[in-house]
């Protein structure tokens, strides 16, 4: 476990989003939703949880982790356990999380679960709600000056 990295203080202000989902489309969606929702939000975006595992493990407090990933994974890595350590949500998405949401008992999957097709106002459910009013000035509160520079891809 990579829990003992040091913890990223400069971000308090602001909240911080993981995405991990090898859908491009998927990350490009959650992440346009926070941006709608916060535009001076983080979102770091990687392939694999596995991969966003240093991320995590790098801020103290969290919003949200977005990860593609069932059950055996979220316990082999003690994801539940890191991200809630961080006061944040873990979200999980993709078609191991959904199969295993199905084979379940209504209400007894120990997390939420994003499924296919999904909708904005579903990933919304999942986000901090905003501080501050939006500014009129800036019509749908999107646009280069937040993506640019709180938007991060890991490959």
């Amino acid at each position: 476990m990579q829990d003992d990295l040091p913890v990223n203080t400069s971000a308090a202000d602001h909240p911080v989003y993981i995405i991990a989902s090898r859908d491009y489309l998927t990350s490009c969606d959650i992440s346009d939703t926070v941006f709608d929702t916060d535009p001076d939000a983080q979102v770091i975006c990687h392939p694999t949880i596995k991969s966003a595992l240093t991320d995590i493990c790098r801020y103290g407090t969290l919003t949200a982790v977005f990860a593609e990933a069932g059950k055996t994974l979220v316990h082999q890595m003690q994801l539940d356990k890191i991200i809630a350590a961080r006061s944040g949500q873990l979200v999980l998405l993709g078609a191991t999380a959904e199969a295993e949401l199905e084979a379940e008992e209504i209400g007894k999957y120990p997390w939420p679960v994003l499924c296919r097709p999904f909708s904005t106002s579903m990933i919304k459910s999942w986000l901090q709600p905003r501080q501050t009013a939006p500014d009129a000035a800036l019509g749908n509160n999107t646009g280069d000056r937040t993506f640019i520079s709180c938007l991060r891809v890991v490959d």
